[in-house]
């Protein structure tokens, strides 16, 4: 692969212990639930940044700059308490985790945002919605419980966990798991 095809993220890191609960839950709604693609348990995390095709001089200037960016920033407690789903409700096509609003997790996406910009990425213009991708695309619509709004009340477990570390990612598409930390920044604990 050369350099030019390297696709990038930015994100929190979620600790083995949260990813371990987040896929026990998986395991129970798998019985029922059927999804074209379940998100490896290494690979869950909370997206900061999403970047794309990254240069070399894109990645040279953003490691300083992502650095820059969290240097100061505490960690913070961050607390996953429902369950959601992204595209039509009939044929969705994300089924995610959510982490109660907190104001630090913003505020950290705002300045990691920034440092992206700065090293002349093109971010995304949707509004951020931080959450944690479970699985893609529902293979039998018709299979979706009628209660599907309330699986967090029937399969859910509230994890509160420590944000301690933003990390830079590359997605190896042929992989499993498919993410590998470039490098990581951590936050002040």
């Amino acid at each position: 692969m050369n350099f030019m095809e390297r696709h990038l993220f930015v994100a929190l890191q979620l600790q083995a212990g949260v990813k371990s609960t987040l896929d026990q839950m998986c395991q129970e709604i798998k019985k029922e639930n059927s999804f074209k693609t379940w998100v490896h348990p290494d690979d869950y995390h909370i997206t900061l940044a999403f970047l794309g095709k990254a240069s070399r001089d894109q990645l040279k200037h953003l490691t300083p700059l992502l650095e820059e960016s969290v240097q100061g920033f505490e960690a913070f407690a961050l607390n996953i308490n429902h369950l959601g789903f992204f595209g039509n409700k009939e044929n969705p096509r994300i089924f995610w985790a959510g982490v109660e609003e907190q104001v630090k997790l913003y505020s950290l996406q705002k300045q990691v945002a920034y440092a992206c910009k700065r090293a002349d990425f093109i971010l995304e213009k949707r509004s951020y919605s931080p959450h944690i991708t479970l699985a893609r695309k529902l293979l039998d619509s018709s299979a979706l419980p009628v209660d599907s709004e309330n699986w967090w009340d029937i399969y859910g477990k509230e994890v509160q966990f420590q944000a301690e570390n933003v990390v830079l990612y590359e997605t190896h598409f042929e992989k499993q798991p498919k993410y590998q930390i470039v490098q990581s920044f951590s936050l002040i604990r």
